[in-house]
């Protein structure tokens, strides 16, 4: 019996390791630390310095040094609130049971300037300047360059291109 259970495990490990090298979000996605993660910018200000005011409007507009237009859920089931400038948006979405959590960044325009590792970009750059990364195509058969973090995989920032052109057309972060 031991050995049927070891056999099983073996051969459902050796599956999950050839699945893992066949699928293609598995393989064509860029996986960094949760330090590298954290510390993508934009303008200078960190995807962990966002997460970490939690949606409070005064933390927000000390962090960005502007007072940013703030939108808020009524609904006490669900609550959200947005944050929008003419250069980024973004949200935190928040249960009854758990506290405000970043649910979505867009780049607004091509002044913002992105930060991941030590590659600096904008809106309307080519992809070229990210360096050697892996594409992603999509269900729909656009294509994407996700970056993630392996033990937060369900959240990312995608830098979506013009295929034909490599021009870079949006960058956003969001999460499942």
């Amino acid at each position: 019996m031991k050995k049927l259970l070891l056999t099983t495990i073996l051969f459902f490990g050796i599956f999950l390791t050839g699945y893992s090298q066949t699928n293609p979000y598995i393989q064509n996605k860029n996986v960094i630390s949760w330090d590298e993660f954290t510390d993508i910018s934009f303008n200078d200000i960190t995807l962990g310095s966002i997460k970490h005011t939690r949606g409070d409007p005064a933390k927000v507009n000390a962090l960005f040094g502007v007072t940013m237009k703030v939108e808020k859920s009524d609904d006490p089931n669900y609550y959200w609130i947005s944050f929008h400038n003419s250069d980024i948006s973004f949200s935190f979405d928040e249960l009854v049971t758990s506290p405000a959590v970043l649910s979505s960044l867009d780049v607004e325009n091509n002044t913002v300037a992105v930060k991941i590792g030590n590659k600096i970009i904008h809106i309307g750059d080519s992809i070229d300047k990210l360096g050697n990364v892996k594409i992603l195509t999509n269900t729909d058969g656009s294509k994407s360059i996700l970056f993630l973090s392996e033990p937060a995989d369900d959240q990312w920032v995608s830098v979506d291109f013009n295929q034909s052109t490599k021009i870079i057309t949006k960058i956003y972060y969001t999460t499942i």
